[in-house]
């Protein structure tokens, strides 16, 4: 497989330079959510006794768990599947008829089975209410500016693009869907019970005020998906999450998580960050460092360290503490969600996010079938650009501001002829 290269640009146009001049994401503060929400009438809402119909853009694994949590969660089925390769379609397809047929649903017409580099075009015109993105990130933003230009409401997939560039197209389409559809983004996190109680509880004040903060993502390498005579763009394709351009690189695709938890209970996003890192174990694939050792700089001098690494093998734990002048908050995926402190508190859970994503994917739907649309493009977005910082000041070895990276509008090429897939 040959090994991506980043080729950056720096576009000064107009257009985009009029977007980073104004402040254009701040954080719903008051919500524990995150959320934005307001109540328009929908213009492309469902019957509330209805089954809403979702459209997969992408269908490898992520695609496929997300849409199986909407359809054991929620009054949801799988109508439309855009991909650009067959086994993936034919995989899911096979699972969702199957599931269809357990719930008393047709099976997927092979009218909305759509191949090749334009099918996410076709998806969104087709009989579809929801658009389900889980495709590479490096594509996000074609691909949600095309859905929301059809008027579908979108389930997003973190991270919501993988330069500057893409991020202030996605903030740009968000601000047209306002109003008028309902748009997650996957930061599933915000949604989970034991993470939602201590964010209130560390906004209420009971660990008084954040000195610094400690965030982890230790985690385990991940499978290889290229096979012995694909070209190397079907490889580079199928291997997307090891290609900077097509992931991020592991800070921006993996730990925006932990990023996205700082900022909820930062309540706003990092001004500077400083970085190192690199490839030190898993050097057999792809382009992304496979480990990352970064410090945010939040308003009022309060440092968080994030480490992360994508090779471990035995061990792994993801994890953010913060230390405040009461007491200390810390929450787990795995290991329990607590305060300790003048003000004592125990989730009293192990598995943190047990009731993440079904959580998640009914606050969605009910959203949408209530009409009272949800857009959290701007949480989203907010959270991508730190993680970018990070990441942009671990390459350089140099400090990014915000200001600096928003003025950049760093723009990546990823030089694929997805055309030669068709």
């Amino acid at each position: 497989m040959k090994r991506s290269t980043a080729h950056l640009n720096k576009d000064s146009k107009k257009s985009s330079g009029a977007v980073a001049r104004r402040d254009f994401i701040k954080t719903a503060a008051a919500a524990g959510a995150g959320l934005v929400i307001i109540r328009p009438e929908s213009v492309y809402g469902a019957p509330a006794n209805s089954a809403i119909r979702l459209g997969i853009i992408g269908c490898g694994g992520r695609g496929n768990s997300v849409a199986n949590d909407f359809i054991r969660n929620t009054e949801t089925r799988v109508v439309g599947l855009a991909d650009l390769f067959d086994d993936q379609l034919s995989a899911t397809r096979d699972r969702f008829d199957k599931v269809a047929e357990e719930k008393g649903y047709a099976k997927i017409s092979p009218s909305q089975i759509f191949k090749g580099s334009k099918a996410y075009q076709e998806l969104v015109q087709s009989e579809v209410d929801v658009v389900l993105i889980t495709s590479p990130p490096y594509f996000h933003p074609e691909h949600f500016e095309a859905a929301v230009a059809a008027g579908r409401h979108v389930y997003l997939e973190k991270p919501v693009a993988t330069d500057v560039y893409g991020c202030k197209r996605i903030l740009k389409a968000g601000e047209r869907a306002q109003g008028k559809i309902s748009v997650h983004v996957g930061f599933q996190t915000r949604y989970a019970p034991p993470f939602r109680e201590m964010v209130q509880r560390i906004h209420s004040g009971a660990i008084g005020d954040i000195a610094c903060a400690q965030a982890y993502y230790y985690s385990g390498a991940l499978r290889r998906k290229d096979k012995e005579g694909m070209s190397p763009t079907e490889a580079r394709i199928r291997n997307w999450v090891f290609d900077k351009v097509l992931s991020g690189d592991i800070l921006v695709e993996q730990n925006v998580h932990v990023v996205d938890v700082c900022n909820w209970v930062m309540q706003g996003h990092p001004v500077k960050a400083v970085g190192t890192g690199g490839r030190k174990v898993r050097t057999d694939v792809g382009d992304c460092w496979d480990h990352y050792i970064t410090i945010f700089y939040y308003p009022n001098d309060v440092k968080i360290s994030l480490n992360s690494t994508q090779f471990l093998k035995g061990w792994g734990d993801v994890a953010e503490r913060f230390f405040g002048s009461k007491g200390v908050a810390e929450a787990h995926y795995r290991g329990g969600v607590r305060i300790l402190g003048e003000n004592g508190w125990d989730a009293g859970v192990d598995n943190s996010l047990e009731r993440t994503m079904p959580e998640k994917v009914k606050a969605f739907i009910d959203s949408i079938k209530s009409g009272k649309f949800e857009n959290q493009i701007q949480q989203g977005t907010e959270s991508t650009l730190s993680a970018i910082m990070g990441r942009t000041a671990a390459y350089t070895g140099k400090e990014m501001t915000w200001d600096k990276m928003i003025k950049s509008n760093e723009r990546w090429d990823a030089r694929l002829n997805l055309d030669s897939l068709d």
